[in-house]
């Protein structure tokens, strides 16, 4: 399974993420677009439960899903409630005032098909007039940042290498991801472990014309983590999509 490896040095490697601007664009949605606090909010892809606890601390009532069991353990560990679940069938029946996939969590569905059956499992979690958020990561930010990418990094129990690049001929961003784990304190013998992550870069244009008009009005497609329409050159692309009020 993806990310079973890479879980227990995830938050070390993702250090830099924004989680704080995803707080505030979140308050700034809830307050412009749901007008109601506190409000229930329940996360796809949720990984180790970082956003979770901030989410948390600022008074919304969370529950949280990853498919990956290794990152649903950590964030147990951040006393976050939190389930093991596919995004593209979601076994549960609660409803929320909203539901967020985030850091292009939704690039890794690697068809429009799969698109279209998440809108569907999403709006049956949403409840009347309730929003989904989710981004994108696209072209613009591979070609600009992952087209030939390497880092390294060595903690002394752990170091990874990891290589990116971008397939354009077949919209992929990919990772290769080498993880070294210490199994011997004091003694240097290593376990390696080789992850492979590959991500589809659809256009905002193509993901737009996928959600079901039946199900959601398209309220913004944003540059960024501001309310200004996205363009060519946007890095970052975040979808906001409402659910009928009746």
């Amino acid at each position: 399974m993806v990310y079973d490896a890479l879980a227990p040095i995830y938050d070390r490697i993702m250090s830099h993420v924004e989680y704080e601007e995803w707080v505030q664009l979140i308050e700034r949605i809830a307050d412009k677009f749901l007008r109601k606090r506190p409000l229930s909010i329940f996360e796809l892809g949720g990984g180790t439960g970082v956003l979770a606890s901030l989410l948390m601390r600022r008074g919304f009532r969370y529950f949280g899903s990853d498919r990956s069991f290794s990152m649903c353990q950590i964030a147990h560990r951040r006393r976050t409630p939190f389930a093991c679940a596919n995004a593209l069938a979601i076994p549960f029946k609660n409803k929320f005032d909203l539901v967020v996939f985030l850091y292009d969590g939704i690039n890794y569905l690697q068809t429009l098909e799969e698109y279209a059956l998440l809108f569907s499992e999403t709006a049956k979690c949403l409840l009347p007039g309730g929003v989904f958020l989710f981004d994108i990561t696209t072209e613009a930010n591979s070609i600009n940042h992952f087209q030939s990418y390497l880092e390294f990094e060595d903690w002394g129990d752990y170091s990874y290498i990891r290589r990116s690049y971008y397939n354009r001929e077949r919209v992929e961003q990919c990772n290769d991801i080498t993880i070294y784990r210490q199994v011997a304190e004091n003694a240097r013998l290593y376990e390696k472990n080789v992850e492979h992550h590959c991500q589809k870069v659809f256009a905002a244009e193509t993901i737009a014309r996928t959600i079901p008009a039946a199900l959601f009005s398209i309220e913004g497609i944003w540059d960024g983590f501001s309310f200004r329409p996205h363009h060519p050159h946007s890095e970052r692309i975040h979808f906001l999509l409402k659910r009928p009020a009746s």
